[in-house]
C-alpha cells in the first residue's frame, strides 16, 4: 500500500508539473488560427445560365454584382443580398465591366467589337462604341475619367493588342495605345499615380502606360514567373503583384519593375485583389477543386499566408467588396450543379 501512495503522489506531482507549465503557454497559442474568410450565402443562379464567368463588377450601395456569363451570352444583374435575379442582358460575348455610380453607366465590353453603354437604372442601351474584335479587360481612371479596354491581338489577326481609350462624360473615344503583345489579361491603375500597369501576358512582361500622355512608359520583363494574369497594386509600400499560373504571385519594386519574390499560390489563378487598409492580398483561382488565397502584407519585404479556402472546379473570378466587408466568388455550373454565386464575409483582422 506505501508502494501504490508513493506512486500515486509521483504521478500527482508530474501532473501538477505539466500543469503549471500548460500555465506558462500565453493565452490562444492552443487555439486554431480562424479561416480568413467564411461562407455565407451560396445562391444558384438559373438553370439557363451555363459555363463559367469572365469578370464582374460590384454597386455595393445597391448590393448588385454585374456578372459576364460568356458561355450564356449574358451580363447578370444580381442582388447579393437577397440571392435575386435582377435582369439578365443578352450580350453576344460579355468580357469585361466598369460601373460608374455617378455617371449611373454600366460599361461592358464585347468580345465582337464593342463599348456598350448602359444606364445603371434602367438596363437601356444606350450606346455602342466600335472597336477591334476580343475586346476585353477594362478600367477606369476616376481622376480623369477615361475609361480604358484591351481589344485587337491575336483574334484581329495582329501581332500586337490596342488600349483603346474614352472619355466617360463625353462617350467618345480619345486615344488608342498600341501594345506589343497580342494577349492582355489585366489591368492595375493607381489611384494616387499616373500609371497603368498593363498584364502581357503573351510576352510575359508588365506594360507600363501614363494615363495623362496615354503613351508607353516601361517593359518589365517577367523571369521568374510565367502566364501573368491578375495584377495590383499597394502604392504605399510601392510594390505591384502581379499573379502568375506559372510561379506563383510575383512581387515587384512598382518605381523600377525589379522582381523582388515569388510566393506560392494555386493552380491557375485569375482574378486578384488588394486592400490597403486590411494590408490583405486576395487571389482565386479555378485548378484543382477551386481555390482563393489570403496574404497579409506585414511590410514592403515580408508576407504572411492567412489561409487558403476551397470553392469549386473552375471558379477563378472573384471580387473584393472591401467596404461590406465581404468576398465573392462566381462558381460556373457543372455536371450537376448551377452556377452560383459565393458570398463570404472577411474574418476580422488578427
Amino acid at each position: 500500500m506505501a508502494g501504490l501512495a508513493r506512486r500515486h503522489m509521483k504521478h500527482k506531482s508530474l501532473l501538477s508539473f505539466l500543469l503549471g507549465l500548460v500555465g506558462l503557454i500565453p493565452a490562444g497559442a492552443w487555439a486554431v488560427p480562424s479561416a480568413p474568410l467564411a461562407l455565407v450565402h451560396r445562391y444558384n443562379l438559373p438553370a439557363s445560365i451555363k459555363g463559367h464567368f469572365d469578370h464582374f463588377g460590384v454597386d455595393p450601395a445597391g448590393q448588385r454584382i454585374f456578372a459576364t456569363a460568356v458561355d450564356s451570352h449574358m451580363l447578370v444583374v444580381f442582388d447579393f443580398a437577397t440571392g435575386k435575379v435582377i435582369k439578365l442582358i443578352p450580350v453576344e460575348i460579355p468580357r469585361g465591366v466598369v460601373y460608374l455610380p455617378d455617371l449611373k453607366r454600366l460599361y461592358v465590353t464585347d468580345g465582337t467589337g464593342a463599348l456598350r453603354i448602359y444606364d445603371s437604372r434602367t438596363y437601356e442601351l444606350l450606346k455602342v462604341l466600335a472597336l477591334e474584335v476580343d475586346a476585353d479587360p477594362i478600367a477606369y481612371d476616376r481622376r480623369t475619367g477615361r475609361i480604358f479596354v484591351v481589344n485587337g491581338g491575336e483574334k484581329a489577326g495582329h501581332t500586337y493588342s490596342h488600349v483603346t481609350v474614352f472619355d466617360s462624360v463625353t462617350e467618345r473615344q480619345i486615344g488608342n495605345i498600341k501594345v506589343a503583345g497580342n494577349d492582355l489579361e489585366d489591368f492595375g491603375i493607381e489611384t494616387d499615380g499616373s500609371r497603368l500597369f498593363v498584364n502581357d501576358e503573351a510576352l510575359n512582361q508588365v506594360d507600363v502606360i501614363d494615363m495623362r500622355t496615354l503613351k508607353p512608359a516601361a517593359v518589365w520583363k517577367l523571369t521568374l514567373a510565367k502566364d501573368n494574369y491578375g495584377v495590383a497594386i499597394d502604392e504605399r509600400t510601392h510594390r505591384l503583384f502581379v499573379a502568375c499560373r506559372q510561379g506563383g504571385l510575383l512581387v515587384l519594386d512598382s518605381d523600377t519593375g525589379k522582381q523582388l519574390r515569388a510566393l506560392p499560390i494555386g493552380a491557375d489563378t485569375d482574378s486578384i485583389a488588394f486592400d490597403p487598409a486590411s494590408r490583405r492580398i486576395y487571389l482565386s483561382g479555378g485548378g484543382g477543386h477551386g481555390w482563393v488565397d489570403v496574404y497579409r502584407e506585414e511590410d514592403a519585404n515580408h508576407y504572411r499566408l492567412l489561409g487558403t479556402v476551397s470553392t469549386e472546379s473552375g471558379a477563378a473570378t472573384s471580387q473584393l467588396i472591401a467596404s461590406l466587408g465581404e468576398y465573392i466568388v462566381m462558381t460556373p455550373s457543372g455536371p450537376h450543379r448551377p452556377a452560383q454565386v459565393w458570398v463570404y464575409r472577411i474574418a476580422a483582422a488578427e
